[in-house]
């Protein structure tokens, strides 16, 4: 093999690691991410019922990688944050359901049939879960995390310890509590910078 040919996947990987240019820029290669995560899912899906005889592990690793890369881009507002966030965590519960089936096919469980109809029952689910007011109160939660997230960035402050399922549970518990004592049954919740430190703003609506 030639000095060339060795250095060539080298070179590859370093152009597809380079630094994301600008914020259009990062928006593009969400949505080619969210594409290439549905490509692969429909993979899976193909390998699964035997279309495909190898599973897309290359696909997933590249899906992955496409993932840290982007998390370490700047020029993340509010908005490309949310949007980041949510095709990490459609990954995750992916990559979660992926296991199960890859297990079960190694120890003889997997019946191909009950696996079309548990994707369809799931696909069902999610569509109706996102109209529902259960699904659109979550993504405004996610939506207002994802902005107090970077408040504290531009603040200077660290964001190590935050976890949107403590912030999820503290907004609920603070709204209980807003409710028992003052009978407010809904509020509105505003990020906000006072004296250099970000603070949830909550107002009855």
């Amino acid at each position: 093999m030639s000095r060339a040919q060795q250095t060539a996947p080298n070179k590859l990987k370093e152009k597809q690691e380079e630094p994301i240019a600008n914020s259009a820029k990062l928006a593009q290669e969400i949505d080619r991410l969210e594409a290439r995560l549905e490509e692969l899912r429909v993979t899976y899906e193909q390998h699964f019922i035997d279309i495909i005889p190898q599973a897309p592990d290359a696909m997933r690793k590249e899906v992955a990688r496409t993932m840290r890369l982007l998390l370490k881009a700047p020029f993340k507002n509010s908005q490309t944050r949310f949007r980041l966030r949510t095709v990490i965590h459609r990954y995750q519960t992916y990559s979660s359901y992926w296991e199960r089936v890859l297990k079960e096919r190694e120890e003889g469980r997997f019946v191909r049939d009950l696996f079309k109809v548990e994707m369809r029952e799931k696909s069902l689910e999610e569509a109706k879960k996102d109209r529902t007011k259960a699904g659109q109160a979550e993504r405004g939660l996610k939506q207002l995390y994802s902005t107090y997230e970077e408040a504290i960035r531009k603040t200077g402050g660290s964001t190590d310890n935050l976890n949107f399922d403590a912030f999820r549970k503290n907004l609920i518990e603070k709204a209980k509590q807003m409710q028992t004592e003052h009978g407010v049954k809904k509020l509105h919740y505003k990020v906000q910078v006072k004296d250099g430190r970000v603070i949830l703003k909550a107002t009855p609506k």
